[in-house]
């Protein structure tokens, strides 16, 4: 008993102690690519191509449950979590409401064609979109439909709903403002082609791009343009605002910083191809994925990298953000948990020391059969446990760990320690 009280402290020290910002917690394979995560109580929740719907527990990465849909399109919707329930669409043409603690089915709505928008949950109604053109407004308490309302064209674009008004975008070049009450139009306004991506609102401003390039900036009140700012590409992310600055990505590789008061723009950053992914912002970071593999942390203050973690495939996905960890998946088929250096009283007590440094690289992360390291200082290797594995004199190193069991090592060179992950 006293050694497993031994062993459960280390695991949970070990993170706070040993990690450094954009390390490998943990990833899981979702087979066939994934949507975007959602994290509730401890759970990340995921769809994925397989026509499955995935809750993974965040401490570990362990699969909690899997519920299989079994359609021929797979799932693209994002899941939402509303009192104890997982919403999501599919592309059998379903809304289904899932269980949170076992993963059975409560109930299913039909719509009339595939479900890409994601749900949004409000005063017991669940709102989603539709290619059959319509928005839904559907009771959670059964599969009910309070409302509908007909846009011209396929809605991709996912529901911002606040003070009882819902937003959405459609094919059709509309952005829509909806009464939540009876699924009257409050008003609608024109872009010059598609918006797939999905409203933000704040502060009496919705936010949203187009196919046409322009992000808009529309008054919630009266559907008047307040400004719009012309992109490089056309723009499917979602913005997301932090603090007056509006954040978006494009298909020509930018992340943009836009004044959400005039418009300006503040910085932008660029990745090595097109971004579909949508920003999320923490702790004065804004992290976003891309087409070039990458997930990448960028400092709000002036567009510089903090730093960025590489799949093997596109991140389409977009990133989720909890408790110090970001949530992600990629077309390589995995979810990904990396650390952020969000855990409260570890910020404070970061030093030099914890900053990955040239002198000191290790790769890859995770990895398989082999290991390469290369530090200007001697090299010490432990197991999560604290057991000493191996001592290395400095210099280059490439190591077979064909032989390794799974599971988390840590890595010290001086006073740096990077944690990396064994695979099979």
């Amino acid at each position: 008993m006293k050694n497993l009280l031994i062993v459960i402290i280390l695991l949970s020290l070990s993170s706070l102690l040993f990690s450094a910002p954009g390390d490998l917690i943990w990833r899981y394979r979702v087979n066939g690519g994934c949507s975007s995560p959602y994290v509730s109580d401890g759970v990340v929740y995921v769809g994925g191509n397989d026509f499955s719907l995935y809750a993974i527990n965040c401490s570990d990465g362990t699969l909690k449950w899997r519920s299989q849909r079994g359609n021929a399109y797979g799932v693209h919707s994002s899941p939402c979590v509303s009192d104890r329930v997982v919403y999501i669409g599919s592309g059998d043409y379903y809304l289904y409401a899932i269980n949170c603690s076992d993963g059975t089915r409560r109930w299913r709505y039909q719509t009339g064609a595939y479900v890409g928008s994601s749900p949004c949950v409000s005063d017991r109604v669940v709102y989603i979109g539709s290619d059959d053109w319509y928005l839904y407004a559907i009771n959670c308490s059964g599969r009910t439909m309070k409302w509908r309302y007909q846009t011209g064209n396929w809605i991709r674009s996912s529901p911002c709903i606040l003070d009882g008004v819902v937003y959405v975008g459609s094919d059709d070049h509309y952005l829509y403002a909806i009464n939540c009450s009876d699924g009257s139009l409050k008003w609608r306004y024109q872009t010059g082609n598609w918006i797939r991506s999905s409203p933000c609102v704040s502060d009496g401003v919705v936010y949203v791009g187009s196919n046409d390039c322009h992000l808009y900036a529309i008054n919630s009140s009266d559907g008047t343009l307040k400004w719009k700012y012309k992109a490089d590409s056309i723009i499917f992310s979602s913005p997301c605002v932090s603090d007056g600055v509006v954040y978006v990505g494009s298909n020509i590789y930018y992340l943009y910083a836009i004044n959400s008061s005039d418009g300006t723009l503040e910085w932008r950053y660029q990745t090595g191809d097109a971004i579909d992914s949508s920003p999320c912002v923490s702790d004065g970071v804004v992290y976003i994925g891309s087409d070039d593999h990458y997930l990448y942390a960028i400092n709000c203050s002036d567009g510089t990298l903090k730093w960025r973690f590489q799949t093997d495939d596109p991140i389409g996905s977009s990133p989720c953000v909890c408790d110090g960890v970001v949530y992600i998946g990629s077309s390589d088929c995995y979810l990904y948990a990396i650390e952020t250096y969000g855990y409260k009283g570890f910020k404070e007590n970061k030093s030099a020391s914890y900053i990955p440094s040239k002198s000191f690289s290790v790769s890859p992360n995770p990895f398989a059969s082999r290991l390469s390291i290369s530090s200007s200082s001697s090299v010490s290797i432990y197991s999560l446990t604290g057991q000493l594995i191996m001592q290395l004199n400095k210099g280059k190193h490439s190591l077979d760990t064909s032989k390794w069991r799974e599971g988390v090592y840590i890595i010290k060179a001086g006073k740096e320690c990077k944690r990396v992950v064994k695979i099979r």
